[in-house]
């Protein structure tokens, strides 16, 4: 209890000093990385990202300026090539903190020596002041994750021999970066196999004041990253990586977080302490949701560089050993049906997944919905046979390639507000396109207060289902049902535990000599046996 007050009338102090710094304009929102550039791009050389200068740091270590229209001007990537050149790299995006910047795992945190014997190429984009969202900083849009997610695979793209196969796309990070790297790979499982988060605080509706503060280095108002965390509760958890858990079935999840202490001293370093109780909290809700992963509390750690270079080179051991396991084993993961991104979903097997989006494209499917304010939607039980949609509004749908090309299957929508039968004739790529209605919103309130507050919310848990099936009464496509077929068990693993049965699992993470067993759990079982649920 006094160290939460502790923590609490600090954050107030920090956040009350942050806000008269950032009035006297001592966060500019546009730092001197790039000055010796000149004015930034204007008209049609401001609607493309391209690299406006570039430079060769070390026989592995590049460093690139790109003009960003997510951002609206030019940040700064270091990227380090393979330590074991390979004709096509795998790829882990590393972030940076708070308060640092894209030179900040080179210059201090010992990656270009921790990745000596590796073979990904290594990429450490700009992230501003961390927030991995979007910004509002006066009449401007810092959109942190379009250039992450979008504008920086296409720089790697072209400019780099990658292998954008999810299994080969991984993401990490320290503190601020671990919850960019943990957010993106919620938002995005069918693109990324591995997220991996140092001491980083993964439950923003936990630490609303350091999200607060972080966004005001940015240039933003105060309470203006994801709104008031009472009425606008909705875009925290769309944001958080806690709220969007769920998502991370068949990911790699690797979490680590020091004690806050050192052996030999008393004081206590209050953020770590946060981000390892948030660390413990976000472990406990993976177990919840059957969610394999790896935790690691370690006994000791501040939140320094002393400790992320640790951990750093703790997961890179830990992605070898597995590395090294998969290539022995002769058997990919897409063989093995050990990530959602592989063949399984791909191909029609069922998953689901939750979003705050309005517009989202996942395993190949499309999605947009037309609502009047933020919710979250669960998209569950998606199949080549259907699928169900929470919330409010209206919704447009298109299919990956999973139907026979020309053919007409027979549309049913089933919501609170009805049922519509109708066809639809799959187009020559094998996909459908349609439309329904979800849950109707109540008007809001002329005069709002208690007895009328739940008005705004009315509808957003409903359940609208979609049934698909082909127009002569038939399965939807008898073509998905091979290719969704059980995967092959991977060697060692037992195939005869019932579904929903935990196993525990150890393993371990050598650093520095010592050896630190992790908790990591392992699910056998496509679903969880409780359902989904919702964040606390």
């Amino acid at each position: 209890m006094r160290r939460s007050i502790l923590f609490a009338v600090g954050a107030r102090a920090i956040r009350s000093l942050t806000a008269a710094r950032s009035h006297r304009g001592r966060f500019p929102t546009h730092d001197q990385n790039s000055s010796f550039l000149g004015p930034e791009p204007r008209g049609k050389d401001a609607k493309k990202w391209h690299i406006r200068d570039k430079r060769k740091l070390s026989n592995r270590l590049r460093e690139f300026f790109i003009y960003s229209p997510a951002l609206g001007r030019t940040v700064g990537v270091r990227v380090l090539l393979p330590g074991i050149p390979q004709e096509v790299s795998p790829v882990i995006h590393l972030y940076h903190g708070g308060g640092d910047d894209f030179r900040s795992w080179t210059d201090f945190g010992s990656a270009e020596e921790l990745t000596l014997d590796s073979p990904y190429l290594i990429v450490m984009p700009d992230a501003g002041a961390g927030t991995y969202s979007r910004v509002a900083v006066g009449s401007e849009v810092h959109d942190w994750p379009t250039f992450h997610t979008k504008e920086i695979p296409e720089f790697l793209r072209k400019n780099f021999s990658v292998d954008f196969a999810p299994e080969n796309q991984l993401l990490a990070g320290l503190s601020m970066g671990g919850y960019g790297a943990m957010k993106y790979a919620a938002w995005h499982p069918d693109r990324y196999s591995w997220a991996a988060a140092f001491s980083s605080p993964l439950d923003p509706l936990s630490a609303i004041p350091a999200f607060d503060i972080i966004a005001m280095r940015e240039g933003a108002k105060s309470m203006t990253l994801f709104g008031d965390p009472v009425t606008d509760r909705s875009e925290w958890i769309a944001n958080s990586p806690y709220g969007l858990a769920e998502n991370l079935h068949g990911l790699n999840v690797w979490l680590s977080a020091g004690s806050g202490s050192l052996e030999e001293s008393k004081d206590r370093d209050l953020l770590e302490s946060m981000v390892n109780q948030q660390g413990e909290r976000f472990s406990a809700r993976l177990n919840v949701l059957g969610i394999r992963h790896s935790w690691f509390p370690r006994t000791t750690g501040l939140h320094n560089w002393t400790s992320w270079e640790r951990e750093l080179g703790a997961w890179l051991k830990t992605l070898h050993r597995q590395r090294d396991y998969a290539s022995s084993d002769h058997c990919s993961l897409e063989r093995r049906g050990e990530h959602r991104g592989g063949s399984r979903v791909a191909d029609g097997g069922e998953f689901s997944y939750l979003t705050g989006h309005a517009l989202f494209d996942i395993y190949g499917w499309r999605v947009e919905i037309s609502r009047r304010r933020p919710q979250i939607v669960c998209f569950g039980c998606v199949s080549a046979t259907g699928f169900s949609l929470t919330g409010i509004g209206s919704f447009r749908v298109r299919t990956p390639d999973l139907y026979e090309p020309g053919r007409r299957y027979d549309i049913s929508v089933v919501g609170p507000t009805g049922a519509n039968d109708y066809p639809q004739r799959a187009d020559n790529k094998g996909r459908l396109t349609f439309t329904g209605r979800l849950a109707a919103a109540m008007h809001d309130p002329i005069i709002p207060g208690k007895r009328t507050q739940h008005f705004t919310a009315v509808g957003q848990s409903e359940v609208t289902t979609v049934h698909i099936a082909s127009a002569s009464g038939g399965s939807s496509a008898p073509l998905q049902a091979e290719r969704a077929a059980d995967p092959v068990a991977p060697p060692g693993e037992a195939t005869d535990s019932p579904p929903g049965e935990a196993t525990d699992v150890s393993d371990s993470a050598h650093v520095d000599g010592e050896s630190q067993t992790a908790s990591v759990y392992g699910y056998n079982g496509r679903s969880n046996a409780t359902g989904f649920r919702p964040p606390d």
